[in-house]
């Protein structure tokens, strides 16, 4: 079957799951878009094209979602010609593994069957095969977007995203809800307000309009879903000034706050719009991240079996093999009661609608969490070692997942499982889990102990785990001894101590040096030419067929963007020099020139290898090089510098959704740039009163609210630029030899890439990603220790014990199960907060003393 039929079956069958499924289109494209290997640059030992996940994968899984038998050869129609997806003897592959001569056209480069009724000239498609897969060629300029529905579920999910996570970041397991969430949440909601609304015209000063349009559409679920994502990283920066108000200037404003991150913000915004043309409009500016959510987009609003139960194949395919409901009953003589009960519960989760579905985990995470975050604390993590021997204090150590290694450590807590630090286990594809895994075994379960406990660097004197610093005798760095006038003073620090950190916490740097490099290293070697091909491209594929149909709408004019750069820049400058933050003007505009400067050629990475370098260590290395002595200098650099060339990215690439989803530009821009405003009142407002209303907060004292990652940017603002990276890291000091992580990361890829070449056919060896093994440990701290192994073994049950077992009850279920837990979680978690605590109704007893599992584990080895 080519493969024009295969989509014109998937589309026109009723019975067809490669649309109707949310994991359908959510599993292709988390594995094969986020495959790092899936563009090998080079032939198979056969004589055959390159290796493509991209390709082969998916098409298997169309194949299997239809029924087909897998082709060797597989051909699609383009043009009306025949092209060959095999062994091509002449012309030119390219990297998608595609005939270039299929492609030649220019805007006659592809077609597969869509809907013709849309569109009149059908044969016209994107020139790349994984854009074609994901996103319709075809637009309705009357489908309605900006409407009364969009406008009161955006400012809902906007400020519950941004309530939700600014939240739970300051807690001990934070968790994070992102676009997912949304995208799941919003359609039900959308679809109910299409069912109430009334439908009358309503007149307002001669401008007619209507609270409901008629069915909820996809591009008002595509704005609604844009505006609340732009509140979803915000937590991060807000750190910055939480730092400044608890460490550095206890009566640091909200006013001040309010208007610096809001400059940020719009400056990122600004950067990402004045960039469009070189990183969302052009064809080759992928952005794969973007084509996961516009096919879970499609899948809700092209798919007549959404919320429905399984048809009658699907329900037979969803059984275990040799489970059959008509045998069962037949044969049910004999078996016991529970078997029974079990069978009928099998059948009644298989053929529930995911809407269904979705609440159920809803209704039973909400009400679980009563247990583990209210009831009985200790269960959020259960440290056996310790409670088999709690007065030992090796045993303490290597126990505790805390603040130890977390050995035989356990949790039933779900915020464990799913953490902000690592996302949900259930959206992680399985091979970069198992990368993940390895970086953490073999550096923290296996490396750190051997070191620790043979006193490297002096480290058995101070902590196992712990993200603070100290001075050479332990106790805790007292930075009121090295300052004066709130600037570094030499003479006092000589006379004070040298810095001194938790060897994990050191490992950190030095790892994050090396994963840096290795990820341009891997960059170059794995993506190099099609980078370099892709941006020789750009000029000729900018008019792909979804920019053509973006050009019936009104563009966003350059000088808008160019007008806001400017504002922000002025009011950041302003703002930050007249509340006496410290930070000289230059120090400002090395901030912006940082991400000025970065945007399109890190852009340009990501938008094409689904990668960005962690450049937050280089920020940091040149802030405390030209910074040095100004505490505060991290902040400001972290917010310009750093954190505004990620959020820029971050809007680019839902800019690229947009563009995918033929959204005007103009009302992203509106809907953005509302979502932008209230995300920042919003946390920040959320975090200064949390400051003023909990006692202890960001202190051991106050768990749970003991904000990992806050303290860790104190950490960093202390390292980088109070004290300076020559004095920690220069010539004398103990982590000197961290700087060799430079010229590991350069190393590391090259055997695993020439490896890869020599071995195709070895199928682990191809998912061996060394960046991703070395970033795994960088989240550690400040991290929990139990975090990791919790979210690996929930990772293995449902991505590969249940997706190889259990296929299609995992392609209905498993972002659905994920989506529910984590919003019945988060609202648990408010409501306790809110109603239970915030009114003193606390349970004080041995089951939520917490601390008391393994009360040696913070204690140095060596005393």
């Amino acid at each position: 079957m080519t493969e024009t039929g295969r989509f014109s079956k998937a589309k026109n069958d009723p019975n067809s799951s490669t649309i109707s499924l949310v994991a359908s289109a959510l599993q292709v494209a988390c594995r094969e878009v986020d495959d790092p290997n899936a563009r090998l640059n080079g032939d198979d030992v056969s004589g055959q094209q390159p290796y493509n996940p991209v390709r082969e994968e998916l098409l298997d899984a169309m194949n299997s979602a239809t029924g087909d038998a897998p082709e060797n050869n597989v051909t699609a129609n383009y043009s009306g010609s025949t092209c060959t997806d095999s062994v091509a003897s002449e012309g030119n592959q390219n990297n998608f593994g595609l005939d270039e001569k299929c492609l030649a056209a220019g805007k006659d480069s592809g077609t597969l069957d869509n809907n013709p009724k849309e569109n009149k000239d059908e044969s016209e498609n994107s020139p790349f095969e994984v854009v074609r897969t994901a996103v319709s060629n075809t637009d309705d300029a009357s489908i309605p977007s900006m409407t009364f529905r969009t406008h009161i579920l955006g400012v809902f999910f906007v400020c519950l995203i941004s309530f939700v996570n600014q939240f739970y970041w300051e807690r001990d397991n934070p968790i994070a809800l992102n676009l997912l969430i949304v995208q799941l949440l919003c359609y039900p909601m959308g679809v109910g307000l299409a069912w109430v609304l009334p439908k009358r015209t309503l007149s307002f000063f001669g401008y007619r309009w209507t609270m409901n349009p008629g069915p909820f559409t996809i591009k008002e679920h595509v704005l609604i879903s844009l505006m609340a994502n732009a509140s979803a990283f915000m937590a991060l920066t807000v750190d910055v000034f939480a730092v400044l108000r608890l460490y550095y200037n206890p009566s640091f404003p909200l006013w001040t706050a309010l208007l610096l991150l809001l400059s940020g913000q719009l400056f990122a915004y600004s950067l990402a719009g004045l960039t469009r043309t070189l990183l969302v409009i052009p064809a080759p500016m992928i952005w794969p991240s973007s084509l996961i959510n516009a096919s879970l987009f499609r899948t809700f609003h092209e798919s007549p079996l959404f919320g429905n139960a399984l048809t009658e194949n699907e329900e037979s395919a969803s059984r275990p093999s040799g489970f059959n409901s008509d045998a069962t009953e037949r044969h049910a003589t004999g078996k016991s009661a529970m078997k029974q009960q079990l069978q009928k519960a099998r059948v009644y989760f298989t053929n529930m609608s995911r809407t269904r579905f979705f609440w159920v985990c809803f209704a039973c995470s909400f009400a679980w969490y009563f247990v583990p975050g209210y009831f009985v604390q200790v269960l959020s993590t259960v440290s056996v070692i310790c409670l088999i021997a709690p007065n030992n204090h090796l045993a303490n150590m290597l126990g505790d997942g805390k603040q130890g290694l977390g050995l035989l450590a356990f949790s039933l807590d779900w915020s464990v499982f799913s953490n902000a630090f690592l996302n949900s286990p259930i959206a992680t594809p399985f091979w970069a889990a198992c990368n993940l895994f390895i970086g953490f075994v073999l550096v923290f379960w296996i490396a750190l102990p051997i070191a620790y406990f043979n006193d490297l660097w002096g480290s058995a004197r101070l902590p196992l785990y712990s993200a603070k610093v100290y001075t050479l005798n332990g106790t805790e760095y007292n930075i009121a001894r090295i300052m004066r006038s709130g600037v570094f003073n030499e003479e006092a620090y000589n006379e004070y101590s040298p810095l001194r950190m938790a060897l994990e916490f050191s490992w950190v740097y030095g790892i994050g040096f090396a994963a840096l490099m290795s990820i341009l290293v891997h960059i170059i070697l794995y993506n190099g030419k099609e980078i370099i091909s892709r941006v020789r491209e750009t000029k000729a594929k900018h008019d792909d067929i979804h920019g053509k149909l973006m050009l019936q709408y009104p563009p966003v004019r350059a000088w808008w963007y160019l007008v806001m750069l400017i504002a922000s820049c002025a009011t950041g400058i302003s703002v930050g020099i007249g509340a006496q933050i410290g930070v000289p003007w230059w120090g400002y505009m090395l901030s912006f020139a940082i991400a000025i400067v970065l945007v399109v050629p890190v852009g340009i990475i990501q938008a094409i290898s689904n990668r960005q370098p962690a450049l937050s260590i280089v920020a940091e290395l040149l802030s405390g090089i030209v910074l040095q002595g100004i505490p505060t200098g991290y902040s400001i650099l972290k917010l310009y510098g750093h954190g505004s060339l990620a959020q820029a990215l971050s809007y680019s690439q839902d800019m690229k959704l947009a563009h995918y989803m033929k959204i005007p530009p103009r009302q992203v821009l509106l809907y953005q740039g509302i979502g932008i405003v209230i995300s920042v009142i919003v946390q920040t407002c959320l975090f200064f009163w949390l400051i003023d209303h909990i006692p202890h907060m960001c202190r051991a004292e106050g768990y749970p609210w003991v904000c990992r990652s806050t303290n860790l940017v104190y950490s960093a603002s202390v390292i980088w630029n109070l004290i300076g990276p020559l004095k920690v890291f220069g010539e004398g000091s103990p982590y000197s030899p961290l700087l060799w992580g430079f010229l590991f990361g350069l190393v590391l890829p090259v055997p695993v890439f020439l490896l890869q070449r020599r071995f195709p056919k070895i199928t682990w060896l191809k998912h061996v990603y060394i960046p991703v093994i070395l970033s795994g440990i960088v989240g550690l701290p400040p991290m929990p220790p139990i975090d990791f192994p919790m979210w690996f073994l929930f990772g293995f049950i449902f991505n590969f014990i249940i997706h190889r077992y259990w296929n299609p009850w995992w392609q209905k279920y498993n972002f659905t199960l994920s989506a529910g837990l984590d919003s019945g979680l988060a609202l648990s978690g408010i409501f306790q907060f809110m109603v239970l605590a915030q009114n003193g109704l606390k349970l004080n007893w041995w089951g939520n003393q917490i601390d008391r599992q393994c009360p040696l584990s913070s204690k140095p080895w060596i005393t």
